[in-house]
């Protein structure tokens, strides 16, 4: 039996009505789609910009941390054991005379503070002021090591002439010494021992030295900032002369022996604590340690 004309047109209306139905709930499903899309797009670029964020301040960490910290000598490898010269950009009592008797004990002509009677770092000034390389005003000749070419605070040659000392020192060896700052601040202030009032702590807050101006140089803090950015600058000094060679060392590693005999190739036995002891006796306050 056939549908009626009117049985048609019920029809029709309820299949156009379903479909205008169907087109709202559709519309309704796409608008909600692309709500939540706007969402997580919003959400997932607040994420990232934290993420990003984050990662900034973990790089700015991590760098903070590095400057402090002997980078891993990888980039001898191929030419290990390294030759002289040797020459330490370290700090005063950060191992200087550990080196000097290292390198003695390998065979090696080492000077440590004096160079031909005179002190290392007033010949230096005067031949880099003179235009000329750095020891050529020293009198000496042949030397492989130069385990400590400063003064003390007043006259730090390694860091006040950096970029001479390096410049002029085509295909060196460059060392670099680091130790834990506390450890090292408590050092300076009971170095020399028994003199208490003129240390060689307050000597450095004495002096007006290049990253460390006078006055500063008071707690554990302002030490290791200076001694930072004095790292940064000797990687990227060297940097700059593919001929020399930056030797970074941690003098109160275990295994410092070992790694020193690995890139020199003196045997490891020739390593060990110099000059050392210092760091017991706690005349510091502890404003100074933070």
């Amino acid at each position: 039996m056939s549908n009626s004309p009117l049985t048609n047109r019920r029809l029709f209306v309820r299949l156009v009505v379903a479909l205008i139905v169907t087109s709202l709930m559709l519309k309704n499903l796409i608008s909600q789609q692309n709500a939540y899309d706007v969402q997580l797009f919003s959400d997932n670029t607040v994420n990232a910009r934290k993420e990003s964020e984050d990662e900034a301040e973990e790089a700015d960490e991590v760098e903070s941390e590095s400057c402090l910290r002997p980078r891993r000598n990888s980039n001898v490898a191929a030419k290990s054991p390294l030759r002289p010269p040797f020459i330490n950009l370290g700090m005063p009592k950060m191992g200087s005379t550990s080196l000097d008797s290292y390198f003695k004990c390998g065979g090696y002509n080492s000077v440590h503070w004096t160079c031909g009677g005179r002190m290392c770092a007033d010949c230096i000034v005067k031949g880099i002021k003179a235009g000329l390389p750095p020891f050529s005003k020293c009198n000496i000749k042949n030397v492989d090591a130069y385990a400590q070419m400063d003064r003390g605070p007043e006259n730090l040659v390694q860091v006040n002439y950096l970029n001479e000392i390096v410049r002029g020192v085509p295909n060196a060896t460059f060392i670099l010494t680091f130790r834990n700052m506390t450890k090292w601040y408590i050092s300076l202030t009971n170095w020399p021992p028994k003199q208490p009032e003129n240390n060689m702590r307050m000597r450095f807050e004495r002096e007006n030295i290049t990253g460390l101006p006078k006055g500063v140089g008071r707690n554990v803090s302002e030490f290791s900032s200076f001694y930072c950015e004095y790292v940064k600058r000797v990687r990227e000094e060297v940097a700059k002369y593919p001929g020399s060679e930056l030797i970074e060392i941690d003098i109160e590693d275990a295994l410092v022996g070992w790694q020193m005999e690995e890139v020199f190739g003196t045997n490891h036995m020739c390593w060990g604590d110099r000059n050392g002891g210092y760091t017991k006796n706690m005349t510091v306050t502890e404003e100074e340690l933070q």
